[in-house]
């Protein structure tokens, strides 16, 4: 929400977030794909599906992760849904991809 103050407490986060999606869409843009080695500290999500929401977001198992560490989790708006290439670009980070879940999974 924006006040007199900007964009509140969280903003300049909120910036640079976007900031760096944007630098990375530019690249995949401009076919620089990510590769294994870019890829190699990103957290990995495993049993992994598209959930429709307001925009698409991944719910899957992540280790790795710098906040969350290794559980289920819904990831934020996917940005670049790339599995033909192992990845994702949400709005907060890259994740690589692992297994897709199986049907009964994706409730569990």
């Amino acid at each position: 929400i924006l006040d007199h103050d900007g964009l509140g407490p969280n903003g300049e986060r909120d910036v640079a977030r976007m900031e760096g999606l944007a630098a990375d869409l530019r690249a995949i843009h401009e076919g620089r794909i990510p590769t294994p080695q870019d890829l190699s500290d990103a957290p990995l999500i495993d049993r992994w599906t598209f959930v429709p929401i307001s925009t698409s977001a991944l719910m899957g198992h992540v280790t790795g992760h710098p906040r969350l560490g290794a559980r289920k989790v819904l990831t934020s708006a996917v940005w670049v849904g790339a599995p033909d290439f192992g990845f994702v670009r949400t709005l907060s980070r890259y994740y690589r991809l692992g297994r897709r879940a199986d049907e009964t999974e994706i409730d569990g």
